[in-house]
């Protein structure tokens, strides 16, 4: 299974035998998963604070109360922060601008301009539950690479400046390839 048996729970060596091989393969990588690590590689846990904090404060001085998520290009929470008095509802905007930034690689400022431009991208994607095209979200390139995805939620039509503000403190950031 490629994971090092000494590492995997004591169920599954027991229930291993007793399993047809699709159920083996399912329960592998589960396994890969519970040791999979996130890497500092795409963007650091210190560089996700500064623009969550960032990009919260810039929406403070803006009198909005905002939740930001920030993620690496293998969509894995790297730091989440909301205003005091921030509603429930700007956490699942920022997750769902998120979600949509990280599946088409762009921000969700072009998405609604391709959604309320190209019919065929709204009918398949425009209603869908997971994503939220509206201004707020953008991706994060590091020398050409995707790496990150910043999303601020609940701050209307500061959203998409407060997560600009909060990136211009990290010198190797871009939003564009």
């Amino acid at each position: 299974m490629g994971a090092d048996p000494d590492r995997q729970p004591r169920a599954h060596r027991f229930l291993e035998p007793l399993l047809p091989d699709a159920g083996r393969m399912v329960i592998g990588l589960a396994l890969a998963l519970l040791v999979q690590t996130v890497s500092p590689a795409l963007i650091t846990q210190v560089d996700a604070i500064e623009l969550a904090t960032g990009a919260v404060r810039a929406c403070a001085a803006r009198n909005e109360r905002v939740s930001v998520f920030v993620t690496d290009a293998e969509g894995n929470l790297r730091a989440a922060l909301s205003s005091d008095g921030a509603l429930a509802s700007s956490l699942v905007s920022a997750t769902r601008k998120n979600a949509a930034v990280l599946a088409f690689k762009a921000s969700t400022r072009d998405l609604q301009a391709r959604a309320e431009t190209d019919p065929a991208f709204a009918a398949q994607h425009g209603k869908d539950e997971r994503y939220r095209f509206s201004p707020g979200g953008v991706p994060i390139y590091r020398q050409g690479k995707f790496v990150a995805v910043v999303a601020v939620g609940g701050g209307h039509a500061a959203d998409e400046d407060c997560a600009l503000d909060a990136l211009r403190a990290l010198h190797w950031a871009s939003t564009h390839p």
